[in-house]
């Protein structure tokens, strides 16, 4: 009978312990949640990434002294809708972006 016992209560304890290896808090489960989670945000670092070296590059081409009259007149165009006297501008319903 003892043996009995001591094997149902083993039993149990190996099955609690299986649970929470599958499906408790740290469990496989929620490991595998995480490795998800990490892998959108490794794709959203990376995007941050190239905005701040789009940034980087933006402020090098403005900073005095070494100012790239191109990007300039790019800027004034599509943030301020500047033309010159001579051009034909043709409104659309789209917005073009200039990155």
């Amino acid at each position: 009978m003892v043996s009995r016992l001591e094997a149902l209560g083993l039993s149990l304890l190996v099955l609690y312990f299986a649970y929470h290896a599958f499906a408790g808090e740290k469990g496989l489960g929620r490991w595998s949640d995480a490795q998800l989670e990490l892998e959108d945000r490794k794709v959203e670092l990376g995007k941050i990434q190239a905005d701040i070296t789009r940034l980087r590059t933006d402020i090098r081409r403005l900073t005095p002294g070494s100012v790239d009259p191109d990007f300039v007149e790019a800027l004034a165009r599509d943030k301020l809708a500047f033309v010159y006297p001579n051009e034909i501008v043709l409104m659309t319903s789209e917005r073009s972006v200039a990155n």
